[in-house]
């Protein structure tokens, strides 16, 4: 395995990260939210003065990774954004939860339960109000066909996890064995009750097989664990980059010593000032200054990107700036030896299945894309079949790419690969460099089938619509 740093531009990596809000411009299709955040306030464990909250959600202009931030003009506690959709239908169903830009705070400042739901109309005004507190009425499980669970599958090396098993139409009934298609984020194949959305594997499985389209087949769903980053990820990503000072310091104080301009080696420029106190951050391409929190007297966080600022004295030019990150990731090799050493052979034994790798399928989407395609490409001789969905091409420098081009030749794998237009910036270019470089090592159009969605956001809504022909590409009949 792997231990690369991340190569990428700062001021690119860096502007991804960070969402400027506020001053957006409305367009009919504005969405407004009200967040009340008294509760937290009078329990104590959520700052105003130092911390941040907003809206994270699956479609843009929202994401899963950053904060679109509120505000509390009022300062009584309740927050208030704008957020300007770009509808081009005339409804559009987007899935949200609150998020606190902080440290220390109860699950890592997400709201708790599963994700709030509203529909928005095109050219209406839509709004909503919302509490810390509030949660959404528990969704019924609605499994189609015979699902069994299997509940805390043990690991020595890693967390316990349920195993979710569908199994097909008259399974019971005959004496067969069947292809195994093993997928990731095991819960929301099947059911919408944790998250509010799945993938409807189920739904779509019994139909293909009642039609005929597609010949019988086991799915196993391999729940996930709050070591999800970990697990679904091939290499320990590691962020870190040194600015130089390029302005003088007009100040002898702090934390106003540290205002001015710091360059990176590749030349992209981070701007501070200070304002009662507080140090402001301008990143590279940005419109407004993001305020930090003081971790010590010479560091100080950004909590939407979770970065912290780390000011050393510089001869001569009083500090030099660190710019950095926790590092993570880097158990996917131990995860993929759970699947192969534990999960595998418990379904081989325990139902009748076809072991062989040339009816052995591996599939999962965002991080989950990323590890199907590593465990894959490493253990041909276990999966002859891959469903890459919407997968983490980002993720420490783009390393899955370097892994196919390290590659003597195709595997001979059959392999979907997919991205949604709406999946955030960058998402379809680097889609199509790892479709490129799959065609390099001599994929072709027989055993490499890529797509772009149009329109399809990064969620499990937008991957159930593409499941049934997934498992075409996988079990056709015809």
């Amino acid at each position: 395995m792997r231990h690369l740093l991340m190569h990428a531009q700062f001021g690119i990596l860096l502007f991804s990260l960070i969402l400027t809000t506020g001053a957006s411009a409305q367009s009919a299709d504005t969405l407004f939210f009200s967040i009340d955040m008294t509760g937290p306030v009078s329990e104590g464990w959520f700052e105003p003065v130092s911390e941040e909250v907003g809206i994270r959600g699956d479609q843009p202009p929202l994401s899963w990774g950053t904060t679109y931030l509120a505000a509390d003009p009022n300062k009584d506690g309740v927050y208030e954004v704008a957020l300007p959709f770009n509808l081009e239908a005339d409804s559009l169903l987007v899935s949200f939860k609150i998020k606190v830009d902080g440290v220390e705070n109860p699950d890592e400042g997400w709201q708790a339960g599963r994700n709030h739901e509203v529909m928005i109309y095109k050219g209406m005004q839509n709004s909503v109000a919302l509490a810390w507190g509030d949660r959404p009425p528990e969704a019924p499980v609605i499994i189609t066909g015979h699902v069994e669970i299997i509940r805390d599958f043990e690991s020595e090396n890693l967390l316990p996890r349920d195993l979710y098993i569908y199994l097909p139409p008259n399974y019971k009934e005959s004496d067969r064995r069947y292809p195994v298609l093993y997928m990731h984020d095991g819960r929301a194949l099947f059911d919408a009750s944790e998250i509010g959305q799945e993938w409807k594997v189920d739904e779509a499985a019994e139909e293909l097989i009642g039609s005929g389209e597609i010949e019988p087949v086991v799915i196993v769903g391999i729940g996930n664990t709050q070591d999800r980053i970990d697990e679904y990820t091939p290499s320990k990503q590691f962020w870190r980059h040194e600015l130089e000072r390029v302005s003088p310091v007009e100040v002898s104080s702090l934390p106003g010593k540290y205002a001015g301009d710091f360059k990176t080696a590749e030349g992209d420029t981070i701007r501070f000032k200070t304002k009662a106190d507080t140090l402001y951050a301008m990143i590279p391409g940005g419109k407004s200054w993001q305020s930090l929190i003081p971790k010590t007297e010479h560091s100080f966080y950004l909590p939407q990107a979770g970065i912290t600022f780390s000011f050393e004295a510089s001869e001569g030019q009083g500090y030099k700036l660190i710019a950095s990150k926790p590092s993570m990731g880097g158990k996917g090799d131990v995860y993929g030896e759970f699947i192969l050493n534990k999960v595998k052979p418990f379904v081989d034994e325990n139902f009748r299945t076809k072991p062989g790798k040339e009816f052995t399928a591996l599939g999962g989407s965002s991080l989950g894309g990323l590890i199907t395609l590593y465990l894959g490409l490493e253990h041909p001789d276990v999966f002859s079949k891959l469903l890459v969905v919407s997968p983490s091409v980002w993720w420490d420098g783009r390393m899955i790419i370097d892994e196919v081009d390290e590659l003597k030749g195709s595997t001979d794998q059959h392999i979907w690969l997919d991205m949604g237009t709406a999946e955030g910036e960058g998402a379809v270019e680097s889609a199509k460099a790892l479709q490129q470089a799959l065609e390099k090592k001599g994929w072709s159009d027989e055993n490499l089938h890529f797509i772009i969605e149009e329109g399809a956001a990064h969620n499990e809504r937008a991957w159930a619509k593409r499941v049934p022909d997934m498992l075409r590409f996988l079990y056709s009949t015809r």
